[in-house]
């Protein structure tokens, strides 16, 4: 009976934390190329229960201390046409690479660019993008900015550079950071990508699905609402074993 106590507690506690994916999914649904976040449960027996956009798949442990994880859902999302020539969109894969106030490089989906008042091409967070030479930096009477779909940036008949698009390995090992990007590992190189394709006067939309996360929602309440009953149950039984062996004849 303890031990059904202390499996319920484990739930309701795995339960929270896979509400507050649900709301750190909900939160950033609108945000251009943000990347849901998925949370499973897993015992060291083996058996796996995974919460994903379609519902739950579950199964029952025999035993063991169950383990929480999340990963990234890297799916592309749609794409949506702005018509501002400063937001691009990835068609496939890849990453745009961005430069931190420290100086380190860090990657991101979310091609809602603009640019600074020192005409440098910067993330909405004010970081700079970078294309092959660096940071992108336009004079603003050399014409109007355009970026073909290979990545190359130019003004008018003036080629600016180009921008690289990046890939990694094993994207798994990549972590999320505030803003919406994210970075690689100690160690771990970037693969600049030869292939790249890109629209500009777009944006890739987040791959959030909001009705998912909604009828996840719901069945984290009624997943609460069973644990929380099955601990009450579990206590009245042991109040009355308590009670029934302390008794005297």
């Amino acid at each position: 009976m303890v031990e059904g106590i202390y499996t319920s507690a484990a739930s309701l506690s795995s339960l929270e934390r896979w509400q507050q994916t649900i709301s750190q999914n909900l939160a950033s649904s609108n945000v251009a190329g943000f990347k849901k976040a998925n949370f499973a449960i897993e015992s060291d027996n083996k058996l796996k229960t995974e919460y994903a956009p379609d519902g739950i798949s579950a199964a029952r442990h025999s035993g063991g201390v169950p383990t929480r994880t999340t990963s990234v859902n890297f799916t592309p999302g749609d794409l949506k046409a702005t018509g501002k020539n400063t937001d691009l969109a990835i068609e496939g894969p890849g990453f745009f690479q961005v430069q931190n106030v420290d100086g380190k490089n860090l990657y991101t989906r979310d091609g809602e660019f603009h640019i600074n008042q020192d005409n440098t091409l910067v993330t909405k967070q004010g970081l700079p993008v970078l294309g092959d030479g660096g940071p992108i930096t336009i004079d603003p009477d050399q014409g109007e900015l355009s970026i073909a779909r290979d990545g190359s940036i130019s003004q008018g008949d003036n080629l600016l550079g180009r921008m690289n698009l990046f890939d990694f390995d094993n994207l798994d090992q990549l972590t999320r950071v505030e803003g919406g990007f994210f970075e690689p590992p100690e160690g771990a190189v970037p693969q600049p990508m030869e292939n790249v394709q890109m629209s500009q006067g777009a944006i890739e939309s987040s791959n959030v699905s909001p009705m998912a996360e909604l009828v996840n929602l719901i069945a984290v309440s009624r997943a609460y609402e069973a644990s929380q009953k099955s601990i009450t149950s579990h206590d009245d039984l042991i109040s009355k074993a308590i009670n029934s062996l302390g008794a005297t004849a």
